[in-house]
């Protein structure tokens, strides 16, 4: 596996350094030296050039330093005590989205080497929309997708009950509301939510676009 030029484990890089913007000068982060010890296991894994039975062993330590760092960060109320703090909702769910790429890597390393897989692609039912309230063509969804999520769109016509492929990305602010996700398109898809879909080419454009300005 070329590990050095996958785009899986280079977006778990970019995570490790966006949580040392958000939480690095944190104290028990800090202290702990934990980003340092996760950034150096990413580093090992991306030189390793192994195949996924050998970087199991390394993955399974991420793994752990994540859940290390919510212990550090107050365990279950991590997020209620970070608002305590005066991180701000977009911040709060950036580290959430950063937690979930490194978590979860080791399932989106038993995915195809391409680029949209460097997020979670979810087959996503729309439970509820409404219009953003400072922006007549922004549509606020909650969005199943095995768990909720907020999707915001510019798909005026998005309806409740549709299962749409929804991309989950580093979140982005609409007029003061936090979006987690982006349709990838407006075709209905069969499955549950939570399934991985499959993807038509234009959805497959635009997932690899988004990835890749993330990136950059």
């Amino acid at each position: 596996m070329d590990t050095a030029n996958d785009v899986r484990i280079l977006m778990a890089e970019r995570c490790v350094r966006d949580m040392e913007k958000y939480i690095g000068n944190l104290r028990d982060i800090k202290k702990s030296g934990i980003l340092k010890d996760i950034e150096a296991k990413i580093m090992e894994l991306k030189y390793s050039y192994g195949e996924l039975d050998d970087l199991r062993p390394l993955l399974s330590e991420i793994r752990g330093f994540c859940i290390k760092i919510l212990h550090h960060l107050g365990g279950d109320e991590w997020s209620k005590r970070l608002r305590s703090m005066k991180f701000s909702s977009l911040a709060i769910f950036h580290i959430k989205f950063c937690l979930n790429i490194l978590y979860n890597l080791e399932n989106r390393l038993k995915l195809p080497p391409y680029p949209e897989y460097a997020v979670d692609i979810r087959i996503g039912e729309v439970e509820s929309v409404i219009k953003h309230s400072q922006a007549n063509r922004l549509r606020i969804c909650n969005v199943n997708v095995g768990k909720m999520i907020t999707v915001v769109t510019n798909i005026e016509n998005v309806k409740e009950g549709e299962r749409l492929a929804v991309i989950l990305l580093p979140p982005v602010e609409f007029f003061g509301v936090v979006s987690e996700g982006m349709f990838l398109s407006h075709q209905l898809k069969d499955g549950s939510p939570g399934d991985i879909p499959p993807l038509n080419e234009e959805e497959r454009k635009n997932a690899r676009k988004e990835v890749m300005k993330y990136l950059r």
